[in-house]
C-alpha cells in the first residue's frame, strides 16, 4: 500500500510525458545524425561511381531528413505545450508522400493510379492544414469565425 502511495506521488503523469518525450527527442537526434552521415557517406562512395546512379537514393534520404525534422519539431512542439504540433504532423506526412512520389518517378516503379491517390491524400492533408493555419490567424486577430 505504501508502495503504491509512492509511486502515485513520485511519478506523476506530467513526468512521465515529459521524460516519455526526452526520449523520443533522443531518438529521432540519433537517427537524424545517421541520416546525415549515411547520405554523406553515399555521396562520397556515389562520386566514384558515377553520380547519377545514387540521385535517387541521395534525394530520398533528404527529403527522409525533412521528414524527421518535421516530426523532431512536432515532439519538441508538444513537449513545450504548444498547440501546432498537429501542423508538423500535417507537413511532415506531406513531406514524406513528396519522397515517396519522387522515389516511385525516379525508380519508374509508379503506376497512374498510386500516383493519383497520393495526390489526393496530399490535397485533402493540405487544405486541412490551410484550414487550421486560417483559423488560427483569425483567432489572434480577434475575427469572428463562421
Amino acid at each position: 500500500m505504501k508502495f503504491l502511495e509512492f509511486i502515485k506521488k513520485e511519478l506523476k503523469e506530467e513526468k512521465i510525458v515529459s521524460a516519455t518525450i526526452k526520449v523520443i527527442e533522443a531518438i529521432l537526434f540519433v537517427s537524424i545524425v545517421s541520416i546525415i552521415i549515411y547520405t554523406i557517406y553515399e555521396l562520397i562512395v556515389t562520386i566514384s561511381q558515377g553520380f547519377i546512379v545514387e540521385v535517387v537514393g541521395l534525394v530520398g534520404n533528404a527529403f527522409l531528413l525533412i521528414v524527421l525534422l518535421e516530426i523532431f519539431q512536432s515532439i519538441v512542439d508538444f513537449g513545450k505545450g504548444r498547440g501546432r504540433s498537429v501542423i508538423y504532423v500535417m507537413d511532415a506526412t506531406i513531406s514524406f508522400l513528396l519522397r515517396e512520389i519522387i522515389i516511385e518517378i525516379f525508380t519508374g516503379t509508379s503506376n497512374y493510379q498510386t500516383l493519383l491517390t497520393y495526390a489526393g491524400v496530399i490535397l485533402a492533408i493540405a487544405v486541412g492544414r490551410f484550414l487550421i493555419t486560417s483559423e488560427k490567424k483569425g483567432e489572434r486577430k480577434g475575427y469572428e469565425q463562421f
